[in-house]
């Protein structure tokens, strides 16, 4: 199945709000809640990064997002 902007942007959009809920995550935790493999979170956090919605961080080994600041909801 080919991958859209549309759908990027959407799967960005969950992270996102998972992310104004949860605080930081790893990108395993962020599967573990979304059940989003490995490819279509790293596409999604490509893009709020893009956007500089959120800010990626490497701990031990793991890759760790956090928003980088409050932004209103723009996906819906």
């Amino acid at each position: 199945m080919a991958m859209t902007d549309n759908a990027i942007g959407t799967n960005a959009g969950n992270i996102w709000r998972l992310l104004s809920t949860k605080g930081s995550l790893s990108v395993r935790q962020i599967g573990d809640y979304t059940h989003y493999k490995d490819s279509l979170i790293l596409l999604a956090i490509g893009w709020l990064s893009r956007e500089n919605k959120v800010h990626i961080s490497d701990r031990d080994g793991s890759i760790y997002i956090e928003l980088s600041a409050i932004f209103p909801e723009n996906y819906y």
